[in-house]
């Protein structure tokens, strides 16, 4: 089973898969890769559904209660494997999330766009405020800012302190906490926690319900620089997500610093590019006050475009992305 479990890591990293699927019926293990053109479907008969049984034990669930979800980890060399299976009537399906817990992460490494390097580097500089990273899964905003808080750590004038589910990257260069529910340690003690070990830099790592929200305007409110993530079509589109979590516009417009809204894509290069949008000075407060874009700011489809012109990025999805964030 070890040697199948190889294998298989060793085809998603191939083919730069983020997520492996797996779908266990009527004695038949079917497998799809999430990879940056989508999900591919894997034509195989080597991986039967025993090893979907492995992959539970490797994970350590508690295989006396197979019927309820369960999620579970482990470590294969330096990849975080994280476990997640569901179980309905005769099917059950699970994920296997690939996560490179080690990277050597610099702001240069992002994106071609000098512009937008240079702004990123600027963001390492400011003590006070709020950015928010968007976008959808895979679309590289935790590498965003872990690259962000990598080069402010190095600086060694502000302590950092992160509080992410699961640390994705290990980064030794600053304090890293991770949410462990079964210890009783949840977004909602481990934010308490964070802020009583006097930071000067917060990384919450997913703002996910309006508990976070007000957490990290509060912390914000108070003196702290903080950086987080969130779903969210483009940056207009994440400030209704936080008044959605119950963030008053006044809040938004006395702390928010900055908005990054992202995709990610194959270059020309072969090798991952972040386009973004930035929001931030008088664009970000015309977005505020207005509920729309001003007609100078550069949205996410218009920095997406420009970048398949000028060769940047090869992507096909990224074409389709264009069309979304139109629609």
């Amino acid at each position: 089973m070890e040697e199948l479990l190889d294998a298989l890591i060793q085809l998603a990293l191939d083919k730069q898969a983020s997520d492996i699927h797996f779908t266990c019926s009527h004695g038949q293990l079917h497998i799809q890769l999430r990879t940056m053109q989508g999900l591919i479907d894997i034509d195989q008969n080597v991986w039967k559904p025993a090893f979907f049984e492995f992959l539970k034990f490797h994970a350590r669930f508690d295989l006396t209660n197979p019927w309820i979800p369960q999620s579970g980890q482990f470590v294969y060399h330096d990849i975080f494997c994280r476990f997640s299976v569901i179980y309905n009537h005769d099917i059950q399906t699970g994920v296997l999330r690939l996560l490179h817990t080690q990277m050597d992460l610099k702001i240069e490494d992002l994106t071609l766009d000098v512009s937008q390097r240079q702004f990123l580097h600027q963001l390492t500089t400011i003590r006070q405020g709020l950015v928010l990273c968007v976008g959808p899964t895979n679309s590289g905003k935790t590498t965003t800012l872990h690259a962000i808080l990598h080069e402010i750590a190095l600086n060694k004038r502000y302590k950092v302190v992160s509080l992410e589910d699961p640390i994705e990257i290990d980064d030794p260069s600053y304090l890293q906490l991770e949410i462990n529910p079964s210890q009783g340690f949840t977004y909602e003690c481990g934010i308490e926690e964070l802020l009583r070990h006097d930071p000067d830099v917060i990384l919450i790592g997913e703002t996910r319900n309006s508990y976070t929200a007000k957490m990290v305007i509060r912390a914000a409110l108070t003196g702290h620089m903080v950086f987080t993530t969130l779903h969210a079509k483009n940056g207009k589109e994440s400030i209704s997500r936080m008044m959605d979590f119950g963030i008053a516009k006044y809040e938004l417009k006395t702390t928010l610093t900055a908005i990054l809204a992202q995709r990610l894509y194959m270059s020309s290069a072969s090798s991952k590019q972040c386009i973004y949008e930035l929001l931030t000075g008088k664009e970000l407060r015309y977005v505020l006050e207005n509920d729309a874009y001003s007609p100078t700011h550069i949205t996410l489809d218009q920095a997406i475009r420009k970048a398949l012109i000028q060769g940047d990025i090869t992507d096909k999805q990224a074409e389709l992305d264009i069309q979304d964030l139109k629609g």
